[in-house]
């Protein structure tokens, strides 16, 4: 059942970054509602909000989410104050456009047990992609550059959706704006010898919309993030 009494004893937080989702947004917080209602979970989902213009917040809070206002623009924004606002113990960050299926939060919660993050991998065997040919190929490259340069072994570096244990991400300091914050999390996480595991998953594409990714900003956020963390492991 949720629980939304301000105290931070809720068992999930299912955090989910947003802007101008308004065809999608009820549906990912009603199905990720009823998952959690059936697990018996106390949870919240938590919707960051970044300043949408087509009434994303209010129907998030009509299907029964909270609703943060991010104090400005970028994935790694939303996802640092989303953290910081969330009561779980555990927290699961999703896509609000329907690519990270809500059933799949049940997967996930059962492979949480000694570790420090759980990350749904396209990439893994058992796991795939819908998507183009030049996207994949795009993602298979940088998740592979990223994995030599940080020398860790998972293969979905870049996937979002993730459940990570508070504890573990209050143990280390959290940097980026964009979407690099990934691969600065998971560096970190590693490199304190964390537990970190990868479970199999389908992904497809959004429901309705467009992406708000951009391949340029993308492509120099993830540079950055590259040359902080490098420099981690050194």
């Amino acid at each position: 059942m949720a629980r939304d009494d301000g105290a931070e004893t809720l068992d999930l937080t299912v955090m989910i970054p947003s802007r101008n989702e308004a065809g999608n947004i009820a549906h990912a917080v009603g199905d990720a509602r009823r998952v959690c209602d059936d697990l018996g979970l106390a949870y919240e989902v938590l919707v960051v909000d970044g300043r949408s213009e087509d009434g994303t917040a209010d129907l998030a809070e009509q299907a029964g989410a909270r609703v943060l206002a991010q104090s400005r623009s970028g994935y790694g924004v939303a996802t640092r104050e989303g953290f910081e606002a969330a009561r779980g113990a555990w927290i699961l960050t999703m896509d609000a456009d329907l690519s990270h299926p809500p059933e799949f939060i049940a997967t996930m919660w059962r492979a949480r047990e000694g570790q420090a993050l759980v990350i749904a991998s396209r990439y893994v065997s058992g796991g795939r992609a819908r998507m183009s040919l030049f996207r994949r190929a795009l993602s298979e490259v940088l998740n592979r550059f990223f994995r030599a340069a940080l020398g860790v072994k998972v293969r979905d570096l870049s996937s979002g959706f993730r459940l990570y244990r508070r504890e573990a991400l209050r143990s280390i300091p959290i940097e980026g704006d964009d979407f690099a914050v990934l691969q600065n999390i998971l560096a970190r996480l590693h490199r304190r010898g964390l537990g970190i595991v990868e479970v199999p998953f389908d992904y497809r594409p959004r429901a309705s919309g467009s992406s708000k990714a951009r391949l340029f900003r993308f492509g120099k956020s993830y540079l950055r993030t590259l040359l902080q963390v490098r420099r981690l492991r050194e």
